[in-house]
């Protein structure tokens, strides 16, 4: 049984991670509500102009948070791996990992812990996770659930973690670069029997790229993400790396994505700018998934 002691030594124990990239100055308002919330900071930036990133690392002083700066963008999970194995050196038992467009509430870490405590299997429980509100809409967003109703797969931001997963499960997988980093994250946890849970009494505002809403009248049609070329190649490839890699596993998520992939080109087809350069690059993420050609192979 957790006792009042053990839950004041989790919360002095976490360190939270932020990945940052061309940040805009409001970042600096996220880090000042996260950092009370943890004994540990840590911001790895991909890449950002020196002169951008000079507010930062006057901050990284006043606030007392330490900065890891890659000089290239080396993706996500590569700056995620940076963050974790930082915090691991120190001696942390936990991190809590941020993208630079979340932001925190009051009391989060606090609540996050709440909720496992309450648990009674924690050894089985891999990353606590918050309820995510769309920042414009106000609106909770849906995470992915499995037909019996467990959390299947989450995002990054606002995953508290037990460090003790990465030195069972490994680490991010750097090849992937950004897009479906985290989601592979998830499956591959879930593979060795680990649990995400979620807290209803933590909430983490959250950005999702350029969401936007079709409709004809008032009759709604789908939305759309908008993301960039760039990032049509990675979450094509990625997508089909992750059903090679886990399809028998998880039969149910992988033609999920599948479908997901197609239905994604008929929209650029419809709605996107730049069809053309995203409908080569989603046909070239597919090729470069299907043979195996992996890592930065565009530059972000």
């Amino acid at each position: 049984m957790t006792t009042i002691n053990d839950s004041i030594a989790s919360l002095n124990s976490v360190c939270a991670v932020v990945v940052t990239f061309k940040p805009h100055l409001d970042v600096l308002e996220n880090l000042r509500k996260v950092r009370p919330q943890v004994e540990g900071l840590v911001v790895v930036d991909n890449g950002s102009p020196s002169e951008a990133f000079a507010p930062f690392r006057l901050a990284s002083t006043a606030l007392s948070f330490a900065l890891i700066e890659n000089g290239e963008n080396l993706g996500i999970a590569a700056a995620l791996n940076k963050g974790v194995k930082w915090a691991e050196k120190r001696g942390f038992r936990w991190v809590v990992l941020f993208d630079q467009d979340s932001t925190v509430e009051n009391k989060f870490i606090e609540s996050l812990f709440a909720t496992y405590q309450i648990q009674t299997d924690r050894e089985h429980i891999g990353i606590i996770v918050p309820s995510y509100i769309d920042r414009f809409s106000g609106r909770k967003m849906p995470v992915e659930r499995t037909k019996h109703g467990e959390i299947l797969v989450v995002r990054t931001s606002g995953s508290l973690m037990p460090l003790s997963v990465f030195g069972e499960c490994g680490y991010f997988i750097e090849e992937l670069v950004i897009d479906q980093v985290d989601y592979e994250y998830c499956l591959r946890i879930g593979c060795r029997g680990y649990k995400i849970i979620s807290s209803e009494n933590a909430s983490l505002l959250h950005s999702l790229g350029e969401r936007r809403r079709h409709n004809i009248g008032e009759h709604y049609l789908f939305a759309t993400t908008h993301h960039n070329v760039k990032r049509r190649y990675y979450i094509t490839r990625n997508r089909v790396w992750i059903i090679k890699s886990y399809w028998r596993q998880y039969p149910r998520y992988c033609f999920q994505l599948l479908n997901d992939s197609i239905k994604d080109s008929i929209k650029i087809l419809l709605v996107e700018k730049s069809r053309l350069q995203k409908l080569r690059n989603t046909f070239l993420g597919l090729f470069d998934g299907l043979t195996g050609r992996m890592g930065k192979t565009i530059e972000l």
